[in-house]
Formats: structure tokens, sequence, C-alpha cells
């Protein structure tokens, strides 16, 4: 058994579709994390794919993902435990991405060799986690086995450019050149992925779980007295939740045009691939609960809170939010018009809504869809529908 049970670091892997993410995330863990069907056939990362890796050491031969150096045979030693999240690259599905990006630590963006630099999803995941906070970047340049020397080269230097445009500084930001696929560098990634500091997290506040994924995992045919209630994965954001705590989730389920909270008991708790029977701010996690699973399948209750009874933040159904227009998409004198449909997100919230009144200093209140969770000041991200696509226009501040 691995001397670390709980990561102590949670990544998610950014990038444009088809330029190698879902291919890494599988180098590093081992399993692709596109496990349904509809993502398997459609070819791209719909739902957010989790997974948890131990970086090894030989003291010889550096960093692998095995236990057993495949060099000299030898037992690596464990030295970090990491949840790692693939995260999509369509352009419809860019909020899942932002739903990813809000419960994790630091970022590896992943950019095609064989490309140009940027392609559009590629400039907006780097400016969207820009935005999010001041978290570690590492960027592989994937696929480097597809070029020559010197278009490679002129591919790092695009990226260069592209981190000079948006204010990135180059000195904190690794550029590894990689082949996913055959397996090349990956060891230099490790290397840094075990250097990059451990985040201070709160584990006393009241917690806060913020739920990417829900689950039936009961196989059709099981017999009723075997059925298992319904799990949910997510990352707890701060705080620390036990076997046996009496959680509700918010905003809930709508029944008959209300919103209504649930209420449930945690009776199974993993992280880091190991069952626990507390779980901490760190990396990812599962929760096995009371519910009927019927009201977890098919990521039923994604993107929403959870936590202790009258214990989370305040919920709204209309938020008054003072907003900055992101310069390096948009034209900062472009303003949301009055009865806009925008979406918003705020923690891994995703609500759309309707802007009943602006005011001056870039304030607007929202009527939204779906209530929201959240404290004053807390982050929120806006899109607007540009030219038929929903775009991240602005990062707002909730007031």
């Amino acid at each position: 058994m691995d001397d670390i049970i709980y990561p102590d670091l949670s990544i998610i892997i950014l990038g444009h579709v088809d330029h190698g993410k879902t291919t890494l995330a599988k180098s590093l863990t081992g399993e692709w994390l596109s496990k349904h069907s509809e993502e398997i056939k459609r070819g791209l990362t719909i739902k957010l794919g989790y997974a948890d890796f131990t970086i090894y050491k030989c003291e010889e031969h550096g960093y692998f993902t095995e236990k057993i150096c495949p060099i000299c045979n030898k037992e690596n030693k464990p030295i970090r435990k990491i949840s790692i999240v693939d995260a999509p690259g369509h352009e419809s599905l860019l909020m899942v991405m932002l739903t990813g990006a809000a419960i994790v630590d630091a970022a590896i963006l992943v950019i095609a060799a064989n490309e140009p630099v940027p392609q559009p999803q590629t400039l907006e995941h780097l400016v969207a986690f820009k935005y999010l906070g001041n978290k570690p970047l590492i960027i592989v340049q994937n696929k480097i086995d597809l070029v020559t020397r010197e278009e490679a080269m002129k591919n790092y230097k695009e990226i260069l450019n592209l981190l000079d445009k948006l204010n990135i500084d180059k000195n904190k930001v690794k550029i590894i050149p990689i082949s996913a696929i055959n397996n090349i560098n990956i060891n230099y990634l490790l290397e840094e992925l075990v250097n990059l500091p451990k985040p201070e997290k709160d584990e006393s506040s009241d917690p806060i779980f913020l739920i990417s994924r829900s689950f039936d995992v009961n196989k059709p045919g099981t017999d009723i007295e075997k059925l298992v209630g319904g799990v949910l994965g997510g990352s707890l954001l701060k705080g620390k939740l036990k076997l046996n705590d009496e959680i509700e989730i918010r905003p809930g389920l709508f029944i008959n045009n209300k919103w209504i909270p649930i209420k449930t008991r945690i009776i199974s708790l993993k992280q880091g691939n190991s069952d626990v029977e507390e779980i901490l701010p760190r990396g990812t996690a599962g929760i096995g609960t009371t519910l009927d699973p019927s009201v977890t399948k098919d990521d039923t209750l994604a993107g929403q809170v959870a936590g202790y009874t009258n214990k989370l933040p305040p919920q709204y159904d209309e938020i008054k939010v003072k907003y900055e227009v992101i310069k390096e998409l948009f034209n900062e004198n472009e303003k949301i018009q009055k009865g806009e449909t925008i979406i918003v997100g705020l923690y891994n919230i995703i609500s759309d809504g309707v802007v009943k009144n602006i005011e001056k200093g870039n304030i607007i209140t929202i009527k939204l869809n779906k209530p929201v969770l959240g404290y004053k000041d807390d982050k929120v991200i806006i899109l607007r529908n540009i030219n038929k696509r929903w775009k991240i226009f602005a990062i707002g501040k909730l007031l």
C-alpha cells in the first residue's frame, strides 16, 4: 500500500480539442478517463474525468508512475499522490471546463506542436485559468514526434509569444516537449509535478464539497437488498467530512417549481484510491450516501454544493455582480445589456439568467434560473452569447 493515502494536489488538464489531453491523462494514470460511451462515440471529453496517480522515484533513474523502476527493476519510493481532472476542449463544453478549474490547485495546458498557436480553446482555457487565481501552470508541447526540430522550435516561440500577449510571466511557466502517446519526456513532467508547492488548505471551517459527478454504481439486475446508495464525486474546497456525517446538497432538486435541498448521510468515503474515515481538502474524493441511486445517476447532481445543514454559503435566486471585461479577449468598452441572457459560474454551479438591472461601474443584477451559492466578494465567471457561441466575457465579484 502507498505511503501517501491522501493526494495533496489536484491538477486539471486543459487545452484545445484533439491536442492530446486524454492521452496524456492515460500516460499519467494508466487509464482512459473518458469512460462514458457517448464520449467514446463522439471522441471528445464531455464530463470531467477523474483519477489519482502516484509519482515514484528511483534514486538512480528518476521519476516514474510505476512502483518498480522499468530500468533497474528495483522498488521505487512513493513521493507524491495527485488527483487529475481531464477537462473538455470542445467549445460548447467550456463551462464544464470552468467547473473543473474551480476545484483544482494547478493546471497542465496541452498544446499540439503540429498546429499553429493559439487554437481557440487553447486561448480561452489559458485566459480562464489565469483569471481563476494565481495557480501554477505547466505547458506541455505535445506530439513532438510528428514535427521536425525546426517546426517544434517555431511552435515553442509561438507559445512564448502567447504568454507575452496574455501578460503571463514566462519565467514561472515551464514548457516541456513531450509525446504523450509514445511516453516521451513524461519523466520531466513528473519532476515538475513533484516540485509544485503543496497548496495551503483550510481544514477547520465548515465543509464545502463541490460536486462534479454523481453516480448510480449498482449494476442492472442487482437484488434490492444489495443495492447501495448514490455516490457523489468532486472536491472538498475546505473543512473535513467524516463517515456518518449528515449533509445537505444545494440547490437540490427542482420540484413543483421550486428548488428543494436534499439531505442525506455519508456511509462511505474514498480518497486517493483508498477507503477512508474522513476526507480532507486535498485532491478529488468520492462520497457514498443513503440517497436513492435514481437521484444521483447520470450526473444529476453535478454542479451542486454539499455541506452541513444550514452551514453552506447563502443561496441566491438573484445576484448583484460587479464585473470586469476580460481585456485579452474583448474590448474593455463592451458592455452587458439589460434584458440580455447570460451564463454565470460561481464555485462549480452554472446557471443562466437575465440581466434585470444595470448600474454605473459595471454593476449588474441577474435573475437566475438555477440558484447559486456564495459569499460576498466570491468570484463570478460571466459568459455571453457572441455569434451563436458562449464565450467567457468577464470576471466579477458577488456584491
